[in-house]
């Protein structure tokens, strides 16, 4: 990632990210809002909120995550990711007055405004080595195929009850 990504004078944002939407902000220099959306949680959705940061030249973003789709995007698309766990924006809420109640739209904001006011405490995210990323797969698929192998099981220990009323012998 390049210094100047998060140099000032450029805007950078906040991206609070639902189930189902990406709530996004975009503040200036200055601290004023000069883009808010909302996008969905889809790869089409995804696609058009990096646009949206390309098109106001956002170089650094505040997130709660540090995996998923959005922040692999935001890595892909050379885009600075910083984290802001959610315990953290929590207790920023109160440096703007808000009543503390989770608000995606107002979080989009309070993520963008602490990366523009405190860069220095802020760490950006790394991309993954490729040996990091095949493990990360690996383990993924690993625990996959755990949940399957013991959903077959009770599925098997069920019938078998049934045929065997009163066996409770152990499926492995």
């Amino acid at each position: 990632m390049q210094d100047d990504m998060s140099g000032p004078g450029l805007p950078v944002g906040g991206i609070d990210w639902a189930t189902d939407t990406n709530e996004l902000c975009i503040v200036d220099p200055g601290g004023e809002v000069v883009h808010r959306s909302t996008t969905t949680m889809d790869a089409a959705g995804i696609r058009r909120l990096v646009g949206q940061l390309g098109r106001y030249g956002v170089g650094r973003v505040g997130i709660e995550r540090p995996d998923g789709p959005v922040v692999e995007a935001l890595l892909g698309a050379d885009v600075e990711v910083v984290v802001i766990t959610p315990r953290q924006v929590k207790n920023l809420r109160s440096r703007y007055g808000s009543a503390g109640n989770k608000d995606d739209r107002f979080d989009a904001f309070v993520l963008a405004d602490t990366v523009r006011t405190d860069p220095g405490r802020l760490v950006a995210l790394e991309p993954d080595s490729p040996q990091t990323s095949a493990l990360r797969a690996t383990v993924r698929a690993r625990t996959d195929l755990v949940a399957h192998r013991v959903a077959l099981c009770n599925q098997l220990r069920a019938h078998l009850q049934i045929v065997f009323p009163g066996r409770g012998g152990a499926v492995h």
